[in-house]
């Protein structure tokens, strides 16, 4: 029987409690990865980081064999994982909704033009500095004094491609 089973349910509860009010009162996650490589060896913290990262890739529907070459890992190992996350996996969920990154979108031959329209007009600041200098007005307003504009400019011609300019520059 091993030593861990000796502590009774209650304490072993308690001692869950502790460890995890431990890691809440961390601020940022160079504290915990200061606390978690004192605490655990490099082999565990590899481990237990391959653990989250086959959960994430199980979430996202990734194929056993992607995971094992990509983490090499075992096809135990994922199938526990997999398994914890069919019984439960709250946690792994949560991690995995958290730290989810967006992926970037790819760029169109429009997104294309306009970077280079953004470009030309930047170089060639002086032909376009009117409409510059209304930008930059616009973007150090206030909510407040954005709104008092759109509604100024509402009163005006909506179909005016000034109207449209000045109000796209308003929402952002």
């Amino acid at each position: 029987m091993a030593k861990y089973s000796r502590v009774s349910n209650k304490e072993r509860e308690k001692l869950l409690q502790e460890f995890c009010e431990a890691i809440s009162v961390l601020k940022n996650p160079q504290e915990i990865m200061n606390f978690i490589t004192d605490l655990l060896t490099k082999q565990e913290l590899i481990m237990l980081a391959k653990r989250i990262k086959i959960a994430k890739f199980l979430i996202e529907g990734k194929d056993y064999r992607g995971i094992e070459s990509t983490l090499k890992v075992g096809h135990g190992t994922i199938a526990r994982v997999g398994q914890w996350l069919l019984e439960r996996g709250e946690g792994f969920r949560l991690i995995a909704k958290r730290t989810q990154k967006e992926k970037p979108k790819p760029e169109t031959s429009w997104d294309l033009a306009m970077k280079d329209w953004r470009k030309f007009r930047r170089h060639y600041s002086l032909m376009f500095w009117p409409q510059l200098l209304i930008e930059d007005v616009i973007k150090a307003m206030n909510k407040k004094q954005k709104e008092k504009v759109r509604r100024a400019i509402k009163k005006l011609d909506q179909k005016s491609s000034l109207y449209r300019r000045i109000n796209k520059i308003l929402k952002t």
